[in-house]
């Protein structure tokens, strides 16, 4: 299974379902490796308004064969 999290800047997603808490690091469906903020926690005050990781997004689409995001065009 696969989550979401607000780190360095986007939204990444990550294989697990665990959550992820301060200074801890996690590498991303993209590949990058990410360290997550207390500004990234929800729980914590948090607020989700980074954009998605569209590499991260293209990976997930492809595991549950989902089509591409496209932004509207077709």
């Amino acid at each position: 299974m696969l989550s979401w999290q607000q780190a360095e800047g986007r939204r990444h997603a990550y294989d697990g379902v665990f959550s992820l808490r301060p200074g801890e690091s996690f590498v991303a469906l993209c590949g990058a490796e990410v360290t997550v903020a207390r500004s990234d926690v929800l729980e914590l005050g948090g607020h989700w308004l980074d954009a998605t990781c569209w590499a991260c997004d293209a990976v997930w689409r492809d595991r549950e064969r989902i089509p591409c995001f496209t932004g509207g065009v077709p």
